[in-house]
């Protein structure tokens, strides 16, 4: 099985159709207010132009308000919904896009209660988890992966080409989603070289279909 790869944290248009030539099944944008890779609504046109199909356009976004929402999916033409904050099922499913929500890896009880708390969602993305911008760039403590799910799972926190690898063997999941791990230190701005690792890196492991 093909480990899926989301680049995350896009500022840039430039960034977002090389990700999508290097492979990447899905490219994000950050709506919430005050992160270094805020996104200004103006730009999201410009920054999805060009992507090519069956790349999917993510936006990431912590407790919204509706017509914002809204205004971001017409904008880019978003294909895909994150939901960072404490949105309930009903909130995050009423746009009518397929939607993954954040589950902190460093609360067992969270993931233990993904499934029932958000049954509309198409995935869980197992993040450690911030109050502020979304994800904190760091690692959450691995041993509270569920080896088993419904619906696809999806690794995030503190992933870097150099640990990506041995991440999927390790935990087996159906995706993983990177942001600061692909920088060179300016927040939002993608370094090819590190895109083109990480990609590479992570589908050069066989993981078995179930």
């Amino acid at each position: 099985m093909k480990t899926r790869v989301k680049i995350c944290g896009v500022r840039r248009g430039e960034d977002a159709r090389f990700a999508a030539r290097l492979g990447a099944d899905a490219v994000g944008a950050v709506f919430i207010a005050g992160s270094p890779r805020e996104v200004a609504m103006a730009d999201v046109p410009d920054l999805f132009d060009g992507l090519p199909p069956f790349v999917s356009r993510a936006g990431l976004f912590r407790n919204p308000e509706r017509d914002f929402v809204q205004e971001a999916c017409r904008r880019g033409g978003l294909s895909l919904l994150q939901f960072h904050g404490q949105e309930s099922d009903q909130y995050c499913a009423q746009f009518g896009i397929p939607y993954i929500k954040a589950i902190n890896g460093d609360r067992p009880e969270d993931i233990l209660a993904m499934h029932s708390d958000f049954p509309s969602s198409v995935g869980y993305v197992i993040d450690s988890v911030s109050a502020g911008e979304g994800g904190t760039g760091r690692l959450f403590d691995w041993n509270n992966w569920p080896m088993r799910s419904e619906k696809p799972l999806i690794l995030a926190g503190g992933l870097n080409p150099e640990n990506v690898a041995k991440a999927v063997a390790t935990l087996r999941p159906w995706g993983v989603d990177v942001s600061s791990g692909v920088e060179d230190g300016v927040k939002g701005v993608k370094s090819r070289a590190k895109m083109r690792e990480f990609i590479e890196n992570a589908r050069s492991q066989v993981i078995p279909c179930s």
